[in-house]
């Protein structure tokens, strides 16, 4: 029992040290590369009509697929202040008689109220639709600590 423990101690701190035992996500393995149109379709303000939350897309990596923005909601106590969104976009080739689009995610931190907003979607075009899950720290009942609704987001111009 002794031994086992100390093998998995020094696994544990073989894992733990940068460079060994993890490698770094492999993107050439990409079943398609994103392309600058999807990057300039994504870019820049959005909002939608549920709570006219603004989200602006500052930057997307087209070799990881990684987005940073903005957030600045519009009402309530979190109005006027701006936190950080990172997320996600991705790709594949049309299928024939599939219908394509573009896989969006992107999250933040609502400091103002102890929650976390996840936005998880596609992009076609003009619009981002999205389903937008809410985790709530404090709720009435246990069951009740994630909301969700989809919102359509269209960019602001």
């Amino acid at each position: 029992m002794r031994r086992a423990i100390s093998v998995g101690v020094a696994l544990s701190g073989l894992l733990l040290q940068p460079g060994v035992g993890l490698r770094a996500a492999d993107y050439t393995q990409r079943i398609e590369p994103l392309s600058p149109a999807i990057r300039a379709q994504l870019l820049g303000k959005w909002t939608n009509p549920v709570d006219h939350v603004i989200v602006e897309f500052s930057s997307v990596d087209l070799t990881s697929g990684e987005v940073r923005g903005k957030e600045w909601p519009t009402t309530g106590p979190a109005a006027g202040h701006e936190h950080d969104v990172v997320g996600w976009i991705n790709s594949a080739p049309p299928r024939e008689n599939f219908d394509n689009v573009v896989p969006v995610t992107f999250s933040t931190t609502m400091f103002e109220y102890g929650t976390l907003p996840i936005w998880a979607g596609f992009l076609r075009g003009e619009q981002l639709t999205t389903m937008h899950y809410l985790v709530w720290p404090n709720r009435p009942y246990s069951w009740d600590h994630i909301s969700t609704f989809q919102e359509t987001w269209t960019r602001i111009k």
